[in-house]
């Protein structure tokens, strides 16, 4: 029996002794199994620097500008009620955001080559539970397209694209698809005469390009319409905004036409005049 346990015992050692010398020509090392998750850990992750520019067309007032300039380019005009009101958005966007304004027209005018739906996809993201803002700048895209008295086709595209993707109900987008329609009808489809020029901007028969600028430029600052104020979002600019600036917009393109004409004609008389006391001194 303790023969038995001898070699027992025997065996036990001989195991322990073999096992030793494995682990000693093999060690483990707990730095070596730990190193490649802590030098992972250790590298410092680099951080994408962004320049002002870049940051603000990323923002909510960066890709509304974007979208706006996609619109004002989609049929290749322009004219000065447009300017302005790109101008005065621009300029409230640039108030809110304490950002400068000068970053926003260089975003407004590198956008004719953006996707207007991949802008509306970005606006739609930053505006969850902003359904009166969406309306708000929909409309806002309204007036912009119908400025000129016109609306293109390649505007309209952009229009129901941006509707569709901000999730702008059927019967909110009918409503001011129709009624821009008839502001429009209403305000274009008669020339507007001289004396009904001069009586919606209050002026008279003495007054001066110079005059007719500041007093349009001053009635567009009572008329317009501040769409980013939360105070506005219920207030329709489709039924008081857009069609006095039209009008207002009309009236002026009407008296400085005339007023030109007038200019060119009386220098044309004086230089006649000219002419002829010339000869007949010869």
């Amino acid at each position: 029996m303790e023969l038995i346990l001898f070699f027992i015992a025997a065996g036990i050692i001989f195991y322990l002794v073999k096992s030793f010398k494995v682990y000693l020509s093999n060690p483990i090392s707990s730095l070596d199994s730990e190193s490649s998750p802590t030098q992972w850990q250790d590298i410092p992750t680099q951080e994408v620097m962004m320049t002002p520019k870049e940051k603000l067309k990323s923002s909510e007032y960066g890709i509304l500008v974007s979208m706006l300039g996609k619109l004002s380019y989609a049929d290749g005009k322009s004219c000065i009620l447009e300017q302005k009101l790109v101008n005065s958005i621009i300029d409230d966007m640039a108030k809110d955001s304490l950002q400068p304004r000068s970053l926003f027209m260089e975003i407004y005018e590198e956008s004719s080559n953006d996707d207007i739906r991949d802008l509306a996809t970005l606006f739609r993201d930053e505006t969850i539970g902003q359904y009166k803002k969406r309306v708000k700048v929909i409309e806002f895209m309204f007036a912009l397209a119908y400025a000129d008295g016109y609306f293109s086709p390649q505007e309209e595209d952009c229009i129901i694209d941006v509707a569709a993707i901000l999730e702008i109900e059927n019967e909110d987008f009918n409503a001011l698809y129709d009624e821009f329609k008839q502001i429009n009808q209403d305000n274009y489809s008669n020339q507007m005469s001289v004396e009904r020029a001069k009586e919606v901007l209050g002026v008279d028969d003495d007054v001066s390009l110079a005059q007719l600028d500041d007093i349009f430029n001053a009635l567009f600052q009572e008329k317009q319409q501040h769409i980013l104020d939360h105070k506005n979002l219920s207030k329709p600019y489709n039924q008081s905004s857009a069609k006095e600036l039209q009008e207002i917009s009309q009236a002026y393109n009407v008296l400085t036409e005339h007023l030109s004409n007038s200019y060119r004609s009386q220098n044309a008389n004086n230089n006649e005049s000219k002419i002829t006391k010339t000869s007949s001194i010869e």
